[in-house]
């Protein structure tokens, strides 16, 4: 009997590998809003753009050259994870996650790293089951989409998640706590994880910094020295890091060495990635999917008091004089994608 998160890195695995054999001759802006295809997989894709009222399926700029692009972008992070697996084991490893599109890109990679780890090692016929760690330390009161989007997806990838939770408003409801259980392969709740497609485990900090918040998720678990961490180059604070760099315990950071194996990525490279990998897998029984904010026009997503749809995507119909907002992935830049987020207040 196999765990989740051994069948998802199976078939992240596979993914993976698709997208980097596939030709650069086929890019996404390849295939049209006029195509008509009896391909289940091109009419899946077909049928869930044409409603969101764009010009073309794909942005022009989803051509051959972005699709190279984004190609040695996975290759070079796949290959960073597998050096870093050969260094730390799953145990000593946990991943940030947050069910944001930088975070899904990196934990992709990472579970098919991770089954291309088994393989090179010759664990495939000795395991069953995997166990991946992963953390969110909630900061904000995030929007209900996330929060669902992050719940069915931490049991989709089979994650060992702890939530943390820095500071909950007086205003949160219910809703913004995920749901602590553990989902057995027979879809019932369990309290024994071995056999389990997903966990999730909430804690509660006693400050609201971020500080704070690792620090209740390390000493939870004191085997984790390493988290993985979703930042890019152009986010705030990413000038200056490294693949691999301990955090600044003199400014009050818990002790563990940061991951960061999306760095040079830009949002172009994100959204070209996940949108090839949505395409590929939606004629498979492992299908790719993202936030749905991200179709409603945010492309940074925040708390629901900092976070706006960007006003670049916004537009009125010629027709009726409505105003909608075009999705995250026609924003390809990476200073435009952060006008998303504003003060904290001002939404």
């Amino acid at each position: 009997m196999t765990s989740n998160a051994l069948h998802a890195a199976k078939a992240c695995h596979k993914l993976i590998h698709d997208f980097l054999k596939s030709s650069s001759e086929d890019p996404l802006h390849s295939l049209s809003l006029n195509t008509t295809s009896d391909n289940i997989q091109d009419s899946t894709i077909l049928n869930s753009h044409i409603s969101l009222n764009l010009p073309t399926l794909y942005p022009p700029s989803f051509n051959s050259i972005l699709h190279k692009e984004s190609q040695q972008q996975v290759l070079q992070s796949y290959t960073d994870f597998l050096k870093i697996l050969n260094h730390w084991n799953l145990n000593q490893l946990s991943i940030s996650y947050n069910g944001g599109k930088d975070c899904l890109v990196q934990l992709i990679i990472y579970l098919a790293a991770i089954y291309q780890h088994i393989i090179e090692n010759n664990f495939n016929k000795e395991i069953s089951s995997i166990h991946v760690k992963a953390v969110y330390v909630h900061t904000e009161n995030e929007f209900d989409e996330q929060i669902k989007f992050l719940e069915k997806s931490v049991l989709q990838y089979g994650l060992d998640f702890t939530a943390v939770y820095t500071k909950i408003s007086s205003e949160c409801n219910s809703s913004q706590i995920l749901k602590e259980n553990v989902i057995s392969l027979d879809n019932t709740i369990n309290n024994n994880n071995n056999n389990s497609i997903g966990r999730i485990k909430c804690l509660f900090s006693t400050s609201p910094t971020l500080q704070c918040g690792f620090s209740t998720y390390l000493e939870s678990d004191p085997s984790v020295k390493a988290i993985i961490v979703g930042i890019r180059r152009t986010d705030p604070y990413g000038s200056t890091l490294n693949l691999e760099q301990r955090t600044d315990t003199h400014r009050g950071w818990p002790d563990f060495m940061r991951i960061n194996p999306i760095l040079e990525w830009h949002t172009s490279e994100i959204w070209y990635f996940i949108k090839w990998l949505e395409r590929d897998s939606s004629n498979t029984n492992f299908n790719i999917d993202y936030c749905s904010l991200y179709n409603d026009g945010y492309t940074s997503l925040g708390g629901c008091d900092n976070t706006v749809r960007n006003p670049q995507l916004r537009r009125k119909d010629n027709f009726n004089g409505n105003i909608h907002y075009w999705p995250a992935w026609w924003i390809l830049d990476d200073d435009i994608e952060r006008l998303s987020r504003v003060q904290k207040g001002k939404v």
